[in-house]
C-alpha cells in the first residue's frame, strides 16, 4: 500500500485482503498476513513518526516484518503503511525480488485537504489514536513522493481515488490486484510473472579461494541450529527442525548428538568438496546438508 496519512489505505487493505481470501479459483483458502504499525507495535500513529529516528526505526520495524513472512510459497502480505519514500519502496521490491515473488503497488490518491478533513472526522468520533497531529500530518503529505508506474520497483501501479472512484471502478481495480497476485496473466499484464533474483538480491555466491571455509561454516550453521533446537527442548528430541525460509526441514525420531552431527558434516564435506564450486550459495549448502541427514536420520 502506499498513500498520504488517513487517506484511506487501510480501508482498501482490508478490503483486498477479504477478496484475496474469497477468490482464490482453486478454492483453496488464501493465507493473507497484513503488516502495518500496530502489528509492530510502533506505538500510535504520532509516535511513529514524530521524528526522523522513531520514523526510520518504524520502516525497519515493518520491512523486517515483511521479510519474515515473505517467501514464494507463502501467504500474500500486504504492507499497510504510508511507504511514501521512494527509496523504501525500492528496499521492498528487492525483497520481493529475492524471494522470486510477485509484488504491485496499490496507491490511494487523496488531496491534502481530503485528509487533513479525515483526519480531523476521525479526532470528532473519539478515534485519537487513529488521527495525526497537524504538523506531523503536513510534514508527511508535504514529504510524499507519489509512485511512477515506470519506476520498476513501482510496477504494477494501481491507483485508488476514494473521494472520487465509482464503485464499479474500484471493484474492478480489486480484481485486477487479485489477478496479479494470484499470477493469472489472463486477466492482467505480462508482470503478474515471478520475479527473478540477480546478483544484487540472491545470496552471495562462496569465493572460490575460500569455499572449503564457507561450506564448512553454512554446515555449522545447520548442526548448531539442531543442537540449540534440542537445548531449548530440555534436552528432548523435536521431531521437526527448521532452518529458514526456503530452506528444508528435517524430521527425526530420536536425539541427534554433537559427536554423530560432526560425522556426518565431516563426510558430507570431503565429499561435496569434490563436486560443489564457486556457483553455489550458502543456502545451496545448507540445503543438500540437511538432505543428506535427513537421509541419514530417517
Amino acid at each position: 500500500m502506499c498513500g498520504k496519512p488517513c487517506g484511506g489505505k487501510t480501508t482498501v487493505a482490508r478490503t483486498l485482503a477479504e477478496r484475496l481470501r474469497s477468490t482464490d479459483p482453486r478454492g483453496a483458502n488464501v493465507d493473507v498476513v497484513v503488516v502495518d504499525e500496530a502489528s509492530v507495535n510502533a506505538g500510535s500513529r504520532d509516535a511513529a513518526y514524530a521524528n526522523a529516528t522513531t520514523e526510520k526505526m518504524t520502516r525497519g520495524a515493518l520491512r523486517s516484518a515483511c521479510e519474515r513472512a515473505l517467501h514464494a510459497r507463502g501467504p500474500c502480505v500486504i504492507l499497510d503503511s504510508l511507504n511514501g519514500i521512494k527509496g523504501f519502496r525500492y528496499e521492498l521490491w528487492c525483497c520481493a525480488r529475492a524471494q522470486a515473488t510477485r509484488c504491485c503497488v496499490v496507491h490511494v490518491d487523496a488531496s491534502d485537504e481530503d485528509v487533513e478533513a479525515w483526519n480531523e472526522a476521525r479526532r470528532r468520533e473519539g478515534k485519537k489514536e487513529d488521527a495525526y497531529d497537524d504538523a506531523i500530518l503536513r510534514d508527511l503529505c508535504f514529504r510524499f513522493e507519489r509512485p511512477i508506474a515506470s519506476n520498476r520497483w513501482d510496477s504494477p501501479l494501481f491507483t485508488f481515488r476514494p473521494a472520487t472512484d465509482s464503485e464499479a471502478r474500484v471493484e474492478d481495480l480489486l480484481d485486477a490486484v487479485c489477478a496479479h497476485v494470484r499470477g493469472d496473466q489472463s486477466k492482467t499484464t505480462p508482470s503478474a510473472r515471478a520475479l527473478v533474483p540477480n546478483k544484487a538480491t540472491q545470496n552471495a555466491p562462496l569465493s572460490q579461494t575460500n569455499l572449503r571455509y564457507e561450506m564448512d561454516s553454512a554446515t555449522q550453521e545447520v548442526c548448531d541450529a539442531v543442537l540449540s533446537a534440542q537445548a531449548s527442548n530440555g534436552g528432548a528430541c523435536c521431531s521437526t527442525y527448521a532452518f529458514g525460509p526456503g530452506l528444508p526441514t528435517l524430521r527425526c525420531s530420536r536425539v541427534l548428538t554433537l559427536a554423530e552431527l560432526r560425522r556426518r558434516k565431516r563426510d558430507f564435506l570431503q565429499l561435496a568438496s569434490k563436486s560443489l564450486n564457486a556457483s553455489t550459495t550458502r543456502d545451496g549448502v545448507k540445503r543438500l546438508f540437511v538432505d543428506e541427514l535427513q537421509r541419514a536420520f530417517a
